[in-house]
């Protein structure tokens, strides 16, 4: 019964308020036990003290001479249906010599079985009481005991005694705790119907809740709840409902995507193979199908070993279902990405293959491990030049001053263009291998700008070209100098070069929320398309007998990415024919 939070809520609600009522019910009458109780010590202590001022003989004679005076003094003292008033003389035997009870006159304190010798013998320091005590009294009634040293000049003479009868005190606290059980039992009462009624308050919505919830875990969606309310359970039907709305809009987003994804591994370019730990074959997209040739039902290692032998299940499972590997087939060459994904219980459920065709990729690391080839053709063409025109002047040319000058010239000019390839050769080798210390400093771009262009200021000149700078004197870039400078250097003298004569040169700088951007524009001639990608290869020349005949080694530009991408920057370039070229370089701040 108590699985139900609707009993539970009861079960609460009644332990509380039964808490409650008894801690306050044991409370009370407690204190109204012990206010009863100071009340009647105190008001004993008041008769007392009211008997023995309104006697002479107690106060001013001596007990023991006059004892039949004061057995008339208390004679005369009204005396309540429910107390007793002894007086005991301050001799050995504690010798009672009046009271409201003769026959215990002349009895000694200590053999009465109506006195408490302990509170007796207390009161010799002050006035002493004792709340009821069974051993001295009968058991169906209580009594207050009290006794009172009479010292009027200093030295006790007797004690007056009084025992009350406190039985209407408890009479009262009965009442009281008869009255408090009766509360607490019509509270209990009122406790359980209104719990009722606030539990069926409560567990009706989420009663209906839990229905609807179970029609939406079977597929339907169309459930709506009824609110009643305004209150947190009210809220709690609204958001249900809205829950609702949502589930369907993303449920119908999802199948969307999932209609995306379908039709996205249907027409993508690469290959999407999905094979289970045991190697069985879930999903295969149109191309994987065509790469591998698959026929129904077929393992993943009788499908792969058509074409390589290392790669199996086996062996993606050594791997952590984490590698890469390279299949060819009829000449095409195929990059495998695979890696693993998790099922519910978040266990490795199988492995994702991705089959993408490098082809071209792999043509042009090709052609990047022709860079040898490229380097030794640069520096042969200048070399035979310099060997030929040496002979010439070993065989006797040297004797013609003008054809020596000639010869010299050009020994100088191709030995200066060697040079210049080896040297862009270190840089590019040096930062390959991170050789290069860039020294970081904060320096003024403006200052950097006016530097690179006072340094093409004959190549500009003989052009007639009109520079334009715009470059805002503020603009400060953490950077190594020596690296910008390169870097400008490169671009603007690749602008200056390409530029017709009497063209235009465009540098520019900007600020923007988190970069530092730069940008040279020129007038020139322009990149075609295709070449836009490759203008960053080592020794790629869009105009090779041009570059050439320029002074160009092809690795300029090369020189300026890899200075930039050291230093967490980027270089792109936008170039439409015969409208120019704007290189963009990209400084985080």
């Amino acid at each position: 019964m108590f699985k139900s939070i609707r009993w539970r809520f009861i079960l609460i609600y009644f332990l509380l308020v039964f808490l409650a009522m008894s801690i306050v019910g044991i409370y009370i009458v407690n204190q109204l036990e012990d206010i009863q109780l100071e009340m009647n010590r105190i008001n004993m202590e008041k008769r007392i003290r009211s008997i023995i001022y309104s006697s002479e003989v107690l106060n001013n004679k001596e007990w023991d001479e006059s004892i039949e005076e004061i057995q008339n003094s208390i004679s005369s003292v009204q005396v309540g249906y429910n107390e007793n008033i002894y007086v005991i003389l301050n001799d050995v035997n504690r010798t009672i010599i009046a009271g409201s009870v003769e026959e215990a006159i002349g009895v000694s304190a200590f053999n009465s079985n109506k006195i408490n010798n302990y509170i007796l013998t207390n009161s010799m320091n002050g006035p002493a009481h004792i709340q009821p005590m069974d051993q001295f009294d009968d058991l169906e009634s209580k009594y207050y005991h009290m006794s009172f040293p009479v010292q009027p000049d200093g030295h006790i003479k007797g004690y007056i005694y009084l025992v009350n009868n406190i039985d209407y005190i408890y009479d009262t606290v009965n009442e009281s705790k008869q009255i408090m059980t009766q509360a607490t039992i019509i509270a209990l009462t009122l406790t359980i119907f209104l719990g009722l009624i606030l539990s069926t308050s409560i567990t009706g919505p989420v009663k209906e809740l839990t229905v609807k919830a179970k029609q939406m875990s079977l597929g339907d969606f169309d459930q709506k709840v009824n609110v009643k309310s305004d209150d947190e359970i009210g809220q709690l039907g609204n958001m249900f409902n809205y829950l609702i709305d949502q589930l369907k809009r993303t449920m119908s987003n999802l199948q969307q995507e999932k209609s995306k994804m379908e039709t996205t591994f249907k027409y993508m370019a690469d290959g999407v193979l999905t094979v289970d730990t045991s190697g069985s074959i879930i999903h295969a997209n149109p191309v994987a199908e065509s790469i591998l040739s698959l026929k129904n039902d077929e393992k993943f290692d009788e499908a792969i070993h058509r074409f390589k032998d290392s790669i199996s299940m086996d062996y993606i499972k050594s791997m952590g279902y984490h590698g890469t590997d390279i299949i060819e087939k009829n000449g095409e060459t195929y990059n495998i990405d695979y890696a693993p994904f998790m099922n519910n219980k978040n266990e490795v459920g199988g492995v994702i293959l991705v089959f993408k065709n490098i082809t071209e990729q792999y043509k042009i690391d090709k052609l990047q491990r022709e860079f040898v080839a490229n380097v030794s053709h640069e520096l042969k063409t200048p070399i035979t030049t310099i060997k030929s025109y040496t002979e010439t002047l070993l065989d006797g040319g040297v004797e013609e001053k003008e054809v020596a000058d000639e010869f010299l010239n050009v020994i100088n000019s191709e030995s200066d263009r060697m040079s210049r390839i080896v040297s862009d050769l270190l840089k590019l080798s040096r930062m390959d291998y991170e050789q290069t210390n860039w020294n970081l400093d904060e320096i003024n771009l403006c200052q950097i700008v006016i530097l690179v262009v006072k340094k093409l200021q004959i190549q500009i000149k003989n052009k007639d070209l009109n520079v334009h700078i715009q470059v805002p004197e503020d603009i400060n870039i953490k950077f190594d100098r020596d690296g910008f400078e390169q870097i400008l250097l490169n671009i603007a003298g690749n602008a200056v070069k390409y530029t017709p004569e009497k063209g235009k040169l465009w540098i520019e700088a900007k600020e923007e929320e988190k970069y530092t951007v730069v940008k040279v524009r020129d007038s020139g001639h322009g990149i075609p398309k295709e070449d836009l990608t490759r203008i960053f290869e080592r020794f790629y020349r869009v105009d090779k007998a041009r570059a050439r005949e320029l002074g160009g080694t092809g690795l300029g530009l090369s020189i300026a990415k890899q200075i930039a991408e050291a230093h967490n920057s980027t270089i792109s370039v936008k170039s439409e024919m015969n409208k120019g070229t704007e290189m963009v370089i990209t400084i985080p701040r």
